[in-house]
């Protein structure tokens, strides 16, 4: 088996979404703020945890997962659903989706009560995780709530936002109280499956209690927020949208919600670009969306590409071609970010990406690794390395409450697969490009 294959499988045993029904319940959600949202869905057949029983809440969840979870929760579309698994079309309404997969009729039936769109290359690309505006978007649609363009709640908060796409969703939450007070959401960043659980959970809470918003128990932690500005950028018009593009995020919002940078609507999540260039001003900035430069070992400005297609062998190794792949947390979102690449190829291959990550055990604890992402540089300083058996890969990246780190990830030793390799580093600076 090829190299170049074989160094994807740790990576895709950490990205693959599965599920078994487990009677007995989800461990890791027990005694957590998840537990209500988690136990109620698992008991009505909306939420499946992995084939080892765990619900996994801190994980992002993709495209697919969180319209299944949307709809099965909603609970009015059982019918048109059970129709489509029988007739479903032959030709699909996006090119990328096979009409035989399991999630075909939920696409077809959030296609036709408009909560999703796709890009205008015709794609939907199921397996790309959904980002905080983009989820909240789409639960707001499921149940037809319209929300305010403007309200005391936002303009307390954020200047200049009556017209972003996701103001009057982000709004509905916020008077309904759908969002947990304990901890926070970052606009912008991939929401986790328990974020996206919890804010649907309260939002049938309200529909069956026929109340103006949830008045459930909240988790014991006083709400957090982010009060740093982020640089305003304006939506690429390549992205299909039911939703007006072209919003603009500066500081935070209330109710436990942050924003981060400008996405699209839908459950689409394109790769988002500014109009224009930054204006650098720093020496390891970047003019791109998601870039990394290690001075060390000589990489400068590489493409950082999350893999569109992030539950398959094929769909994380892709983004490789281009430079380095990406999985898991975004820089600022306080959780793992992994950034993969090669250490190996074949003679013949000569594509310049194939050992980018061939010298990466040279870094030094205390060097710096810089990365730009969405209009930021955040730069990481190097605190351990570590080369671990390839079966313990998954270990890594628990959450293990540490907080925010950066791991670059490579097979180890070069032309081998024996092993991985991590270089594990901790933020230590951030600085806005204007």
């Amino acid at each position: 088996m090829r190299k170049s294959i074989l160094i994807s499988l740790g990576i895709v045993s950490l990205a693959a979404f599965a599920g078994r029904a487990f009677a007995a319940g989800f461990s890791d959600t027990a005694g957590t703020e998840f537990e209500t949202a988690f136990t109620a869905f698992q008991t009505r057949g909306i939420v499946r945890g992995y084939s080892d029983g765990l619900a996994r809440p801190h994980l992002p969840i993709n495209r697919a997962e969180a319209l299944k979870i949307i709809l099965g929760a909603r609970g009015t579309s059982t019918k048109r659903l059970g129709w489509y698994r029988k007739h479903m079309p032959s030709i699909s309404l996006f090119s990328d989706v096979d009409q035989k997969a399991w999630y075909g009729p939920y696409l077809e039936v959030g296609f036709e009560d408009g909560l999703i769109t796709g890009y205008d290359d015709g794609t939907f690309r199921p397996g790309q995780y959904v980002r905080v505006e983009e989820a909240v978007a789409m639960v707001m649609r499921a149940y037809g709530i319209k929300g305010d363009a403007a309200s005391a709640e936002l303009s307390d908060y954020i200047e200049n936002q009556a017209n972003a796409w996701f103001t009057p969703a982000v709004n509905a939450i916020i008077k309904k109280n759908l969002v947990m007070h304990k901890g926070r959401l970052r606009i912008g960043t991939a929401i986790t499956r328990g974020q996206l659980v919890d804010i649907v959970y309260r939002m049938g809470e309200v529909k069956s209690s026929k109340v103006v918003a949830y008045n459930g128990p909240e988790p014991e932690a006083a709400p957090q927020r982010v009060a740093a500005a982020i640089p305003t950028y304006t939506a690429p018009a390549q992205v299909v949208s039911t939703v007006p593009t072209g919003a603009n995020v500066t500081p935070s919002l209330p109710g436990g919600v942050s924003p981060g940078v400008q996405q699209t609507s839908g459950i689409t999540q394109p790769a988002v670009v500014p109009q224009g260039p930054n204006k650098v001003d720093h020496p390891y900035a970047s003019e791109k969306y998601f870039a990394i430069s290690i001075p060390k070992l000589g990489i400068d400005d590489l493409a950082i590409v999350h893999p569109e297609d992030p539950v398959s062998q094929e769909g994380v190794l892709a983004p490789l071609k281009l430079g380095v792949g990406h999985l898991f947390s975004y820089p600022g979102g306080g959780g793992k970010i992994m950034v993969y690449g090669h250490s190996s190829g074949y003679p013949w291959d000569v594509s310049e990406f194939t050992k980018i990550f061939r010298r990466v055990n040279e870094l030094e604890v205390g060097e710096k690794v810089y990365v730009t992402y969405a209009g930021n540089l955040y730069m990481y300083q190097v605190s351990k390395k570590q080369a671990i058996p390839a079966k313990s890969t998954n270990d890594a990246f628990r959450d293990d409450g540490t907080g925010e780190e950066l791991i670059l990830f490579t097979c180890w030793p070069p032309d081998s697969v024996a092993q991985r390799y991590l270089v594990h580093a901790v933020p230590v600076e951030t600085v806005a490009l204007k």
